[in-house]
């Protein structure tokens, strides 16, 4: 069964910048997108993903209230924050609430594959 990937975000030219590697890097991954709270939480009940991983800044509800909807519906998908709102307090709120990962966009972009390769690999 192919492991299931869902990038949520706003910033369509960035989820297709991410999709053209990591569709390359994981070709044995299905990977689903959403840009908004109300999409994430439907596909998430739906798909019941491995990994999730979402920015903070979202049209209406962000990415930490995603996180919370995760860990209080689904304690199994496991939690990278990606956003380019990478300051100490929401780390560590995000950690708090179950992130597994917390990722600055404009630095950290190189090293989602090798995080994603190693869940992927506790995963089976």
């Amino acid at each position: 069964m192919k492991p299931l990937i869902l990038i949520v975000d706003d910033n369509v030219s960035y989820v297709e910048r991410m999709l053209s590697i990591l569709s390359e890097d994981f070709n044995a991954a299905a990977f689903h997108t959403a840009t908004n709270y109300e999409d994430a939480t439907a596909l998430i009940n739906e798909l019941n993903p491995q990994i999730a991983m979402l920015d903070i800044n979202l049209p209406g509800k962000s990415g930490i209230d995603i996180l919370n909807f995760i860990k209080q519906s689904n304690s199994d998908c496991r939690v990278i924050m990606i956003t380019n709102h990478a300051f100490e307090s929401y780390r560590k709120k995000c950690l708090e609430l179950g992130a597994e990962h917390f990722l600055d966009k404009s630095s950290d972009f190189e090293k989602i594959s090798a995080i994603l390769s190693e869940m992927l690999a506790q995963s089976n």
